[in-house]
C-alpha cells in the first residue's frame, strides 16, 4: 500500500506527462515515512509474494489513473463509470475466485476425511447440506454491501480529484484507526 503512490506518480509522469510539485512531492514523502513507521513491524520478502505485490501494486495504480482519465474524458459521474464496468469486474470477479478459491493448496485445510475444508467448494457444499453457521449468509452479503460501498467512494473521489488523493485519504483512514484504537482501547 505504501508504494501505490511512488508508482502512480512514476505512471503519471511516464506515460501521461504529469508532473507533481516538490511541494507535494515532499509532503507525499513526510506522509509515507510516517505511515511506514507506524504500521510496518516486520517485513518478510520471498519470490512469489514480491511478484503478487508488485502486481498489486501496478493494476491497483493502473486502474485508479484509468478510472480517473476516463471519468474525466467523457465527462461521466462515479456511479455512471462505475455502473459500466460493474458486469465485466463481477464476472472477472467471479471467474477469478471460484478458480483460485476452490482447490486446496495448503495441506493443513484438509479436514480427518481427507477433503479441503476452507474453499469455496466446501463452503458450497456445507451450505447445499444446510450446515453452515447461523448469520454467515448474511454477513457474506453484508462485506458485499460495503465492499461495493468503498467502490461507490472510490469512484466519486478519484473523478473529483485523483488518484493520489485516493491513496492520501486511505492513509489518513489507516492514521484514524490507529489514533482510534490508541484513544478507545488503550493498553495501560
Amino acid at each position: 500500500k505504501l508504494t501505490t503512490v511512488p508508482v502512480t506518480l512514476l505512471i503519471n509522469f511516464y506515460m501521461y506527462t504529469v508532473s507533481t510539485t516538490h511541494k507535494v512531492k515532499l509532503s507525499l514523502l513526510i506522509l509515507l515515512a510516517g505511515v511506514g513507521i507506524a504500521t510496518v513491524s516486520d517485513v518478510d520478502l520471498r519470490p512469489l509474494g514480491l511478484a503478487f505485490g508488485v502486481l498489486a501494486v501496478l493494476s491497483t495504480a493502473m486502474f485508479q489513473i484509468w478510472q480517473g482519465t476516463k471519468q474525466k474524458e467523457y465527462g461521466m459521474s462515479g456511479t455512471q463509470l462505475q455502473y459500466s464496468v460493474s458486469f465485466y469486474q463481477a464476472l472477472s470477479s467471479c471467474g477469478l475466485s471460484l478458480a483460485v478459491e476452490s482447490f486446496c493448496l495448503a495441506p493443513q485445510q484438509l479436514d480427518g476425511r481427507g477433503e479441503c475444508s476452507d474453499s469455496t467448494m466446501a463452503f458450497l457444499s456445507q451450505w447445499r447440506a444446510g450446515r453452515v453457521p447461523d448469520g454467515i449468509v448474511g454477513t457474506i452479503l453484508a462485506t458485499c454491501f460495503l465492499a461495493l460501498l468503498v467502490n461507490w467512494c472510490s469512484f466519486g473521489l478519484i473523478g473529483k480529484t485523483s488518484p493520489i488523493t485516493f491513496q492520501v485519504v486511505g492513509h489518513a483512514k489507516t492514521c484514524l484507526v490507529l489514533i482510534g484504537g490508541d484513544v478507545f482501547f488503550p493498553l495501560a
